[in-house]
């Protein structure tokens, strides 16, 4: 693999005390902007994601996705010499990100009141679920949230549901990294640090009040209405082969379908304006799906395209990585983990310098082993080098024991 050209975060090091999603996503995403993240991890187990999802070679995908650019020191912050040398790394810090329930790291002396007393220019990025109040104690997960904020709700008229994607997780982990990135540059221009603390209730509140909410913003009367929910304006149509994803909004995207399938659609008086096709709805998609019962889905697509009618085929999870347009763009990138073997890996969306990332340059560096930089990393801060003999020793002994308790799994025993 060829070195990487430097990113945007190049030079800034960043503390990660995170654990599944929401933090190492954030930790990814300025990992692969070229900050240096330091993964602080418990001795022996380390991250949870460490354990969930497929699994090869010690690490499962779940992990070596979110943690790809990252080190990993071990580091037990109950301990006092080993609490003493995380407050060492704190001291070269940019960033501190951790979500850690509220008040557990202030317990240990490690909140942003004592870090930023050592540090004035530290950005100290706290994840929660819902931060202080009713609901502090409570543990999270991304269902909690989409039940929360009303997201289940939306998926259905009296029928909740969750989104099948843990949504606000990733949406926090984006929030909180651009959070961070605009609170470093205030840094450059004030020389300050600040706090942010960012939950997962707000960040899904805020990332869906446009639309999912768009009947709720305005209060009083005197508002016109809508015809239904944004949401509802897009439903899912079925060809000969299998579904298919048109957008049928304006009166001539129904006349052009219609003229091209030899039909009237467009003059049945239930689907000749957007509002009554949204109050007729069921009965308009039946139509539609008559229409095009005999007609595959790329013929579909062909003919839609060249009359401008937004269409696009439904890909299966197997098919999105084949896509001729995933393909031309590159978008997925095949690289081989050291112990996890081949895999696939989403490239970064955002080109800086209009450099795309290839396999030559991602990652830098793949998901590490629990405490695999601890050695380096605490050398070069100028721990003791007994400590760091002595903290080597006990990661191998770890790596010996989990990759025991993993076999055994998978072998019953």
């Amino acid at each position: 693999m060829t070195d990487a050209r430097p990113g945007p975060l190049s030079g800034f090091r960043v503390l990660e005390l995170t654990t599944t999603v929401s933090g190492p996503m954030c930790g990814m995403t300025l990992a692969d902007q070229g900050a240096e993240v330091i993964k602080i991890e418990p001795p022996l187990t380390g991250d949870t994601a460490r354990y969930l999802g497929p699994e090869r070679g010690g690490f499962t995908s779940l992990f070596a996705t979110l943690n790809r650019n990252k080190k990993s020191v071990a580091l037990d912050l109950k301990d006092e010499e080993q609490r003493a040398i995380y407050l060492e790394l704190v001291a070269s810090a940019d960033v501190v990100l951790e979500n850690y329930r509220p008040g557990v790291l202030d317990r240990l002396g490690l909140g942003y009141e004592a870090l930023s007393k050592l540090n004035p220019r530290l950005v100290y990025a706290s994840i929660t679920g819902y931060s202080h109040g009713p609901y502090e104690n409570r543990r999270v997960f991304d269902p909690l949230i989409q039940a929360t904020s009303g997201t289940a709700w939306a998926q259905g008229e009296g029928d909740p549901d969750n989104i099948k994607t843990i949504i606000f997780d990733k949406v926090t982990a984006l929030t909180t990294a651009q959070g961070i990135t605009a609170a470093l540059l205030e840094r450059e221009r004030t020389g300050e640090g600040q706090f942010l603390p960012v939950t997962m209730l707000e960040s899904a509140l805020s990332y869906q009040w446009n639309d999912v909410f768009w009947s709720r913003a305005w209060i009083g009367d005197g508002v016109t209405d809508a015809p239904g929910e944004l949401a509802e304006w897009f439903p899912m149509f079925h060809a000969k082969d299998g579904p298919v994803m048109m957008i049928l909004l304006n009166d001539a995207s129904i006349e052009l379908l219609s003229v091209w399938r030899g039909a009237e659609l467009h003059l049945d008086p239930r689907f000749t304006t957007i509002r009554l096709r949204y109050e007729n709805r069921q009965a308009f998609v039946a139509a539609v799906d008559e229409l095009i019962a005999d007609v595959e889905v790329d013929e579909v697509c062909e003919t839609l395209d060249a009359f401008g009618i937004p269409v696009a085929r439904v890909n299966s999870l197997d098919e999105v990585m084949f896509d001729p347009q995933v393909q031309h763009l590159g978008s997925i990138i095949e690289t081989v983990h050291p112990q996890g073997g081949p895999m696939r890996l989403a490239r970064p969306p955002v080109p800086f310098h209009a450099h795309r990332e290839t396999a030559e340059t991602f990652p830098r560096h793949h998901a590490p082993a629990v405490g695999q930089d601890s050695a380096e990393i605490l050398t070069a801060l100028g721990v003791d080098p007994a400590t760091v003999a002595e903290l080597r020793a006990r990661d191998e002994a770890n790596r010996e024991i989990l990759d025991a308790m993993l076999d055994a799994a998978k072998t019953g025993d």
